[in-house]
């Protein structure tokens, strides 16, 4: 499936099914003391941000402005949203916190 996919399924029309009564069971680790309306803006807003950056990238254009541990650190909130431990995963097997701390 593509990204965008994803990002779509916290648009307006998909709120009778999933957002109003399944986005707690889909996403079990979001932050339980926010509101569905809440964690729909904050999916959506991160989704599309995460979009921009791998459409950047594909693109081939430049990122070395962008804080990337701040992207990085987004994904991982995402990714923790669903399953801790695949999040707990990516945290073994990237290489960007690597990259960042030998940025010049």
């Amino acid at each position: 499936m593509k990204f965008v996919f994803w990002e779509r399924m916290f648009t307006l029309s998909h709120d009778k099914a999933i957002r109003n009564s399944q986005l707690m069971t889909v996403f079990p680790n979001a932050d339980p003391a926010k509101t569905i309306q809440q964690l729909h803006s904050e999916g959506f807003d991160e989704l599309q941000k995460i979009r921009d950056l791998r459409n950047r990238i594909a693109h081939h254009e430049p990122i070395f402005r962008r804080n990337v541990q701040h992207e990085y650190d987004r994904i991982r909130s995402i990714v923790a949203w669903t399953d801790l431990t695949a999040a707990d995963w990516l945290d073994k097997v990237e290489t960007v916190t690597l990259m960042i701390a030998q940025k010049p």
